[in-house]
């Protein structure tokens, strides 16, 4: 069982690269990939960064190269719920996107979180992985710019349970749901409710939208004001980066467990995409 694991920062993937092997990308383009065997599945962690180009060429080459059985956006996220505690973590039942009018939800995306959480693994997967770590189900709120947490929580449909935001899930969502791969969302909290990190703190990676070490320091030494905030959310990060590493080790125990009812939904999979190519060729 292959699991596509896809993070933009390397730190969020610290605990999960632990023993594992570095795999090279495509020629001329350097895509941070390590392969690792834990249990029964294959884990192939993959740095994107967060530009969204990048985000859909490294899924691409990932889909194509390593063929993934399952694909998880794994992450720090902020907390848009009240008594959230730093490294808490939440698995995405549901999606949202952030526009100019508000928070719109993905309603397709949703019900096949549903569907995959609830189906596949023969009982509610989140149900599995509470037995092996705290993990609750919750909203996923993409963010294309940076927000206020007091205006985000405004634009959250109130039956939103335990709301997250973040940058990433929902374009990965999208690109697993047209490879019609079984998808899942994992943020470890790094931010409560009532902390808002800096703006300018999102302003540390490359053209390419990968974290640059030499762009953090330059900004710390032109903004000395921000290294408080900075050195607070290292504290928390290390934190969350231990939580991903565990539910990603669970993930993979619940996954290796149900792998029956994996190869089944495989199997489905296979033939269907045979089924529409077929009708392609009959034109």
């Amino acid at each position: 069982m292959k699991i596509a694991v896809f993070s933009a920062f390397p730190q969020e993937l610290s605990h999960i690269r632990k023993d594992s092997v570095s795999a090279d990308g495509p020629p001329g383009r350097a895509f941070p990939i390590s392969l690792k065997i834990y249990r029964e599945a294959e884990l192939i962690a993959v740095e994107t960064g967060m530009s969204i180009p990048r985000i859909e060429s490294v899924f691409k080459y990932v889909l194509c190269e390593h063929r993934p059985d399952i694909v998880l956006s794994c992450g720090f996220g902020g907390a848009l719920y009240y008594r959230a505690d730093i490294g808490d973590l939440v698995l995405a039942s549901r999606y949202f996107f952030m526009t100019r009018e508000g928070a719109i939800e993905l309603p397709q995306l949703s019900a096949r979180a549903t569907h995959f959480q609830r189906s596949l693994w023969n009982g509610p997967i989140t149900t599995r992985l509470q037995k092996k770590v705290a993990v609750k189900e919750g909203s996923f709120l993409t963010l294309s710019q940076w927000a206020a947490k007091s205006k985000l929580r405004k634009e959250i449909p109130r039956d939103a349970e335990y709301p997250v935001c973040d940058r990433e899930t929902l374009h990965l969502a999208r690109l697993a749901y047209t490879a019609n791969l079984p998808f899942f969302a994992i943020r470890a909290i790094t931010d409560r409710v009532d902390e808002d990190i800096p703006e300018e703190l999102f302003q540390v990676t490359d053209e390419n939208g990968m974290y640059s070490l030499s762009r953090s320091l330059s900004l710390l030494l032109s903004r000395p004001s921000l290294i408080p905030d900075s050195l607070a959310l290292g504290r928390h990060a290390a934190i969350a980066a231990k939580s991903l590493g565990e539910a990603v080790k669970a993930l993979a125990e619940v996954v290796g467990s149900s792998r029956m009812a994996m190869r089944s939904f495989l199997t489905g999979r296979a033939g269907r995409s045979e089924a529409r190519s077929g009708k392609r060729e009959d034109r």
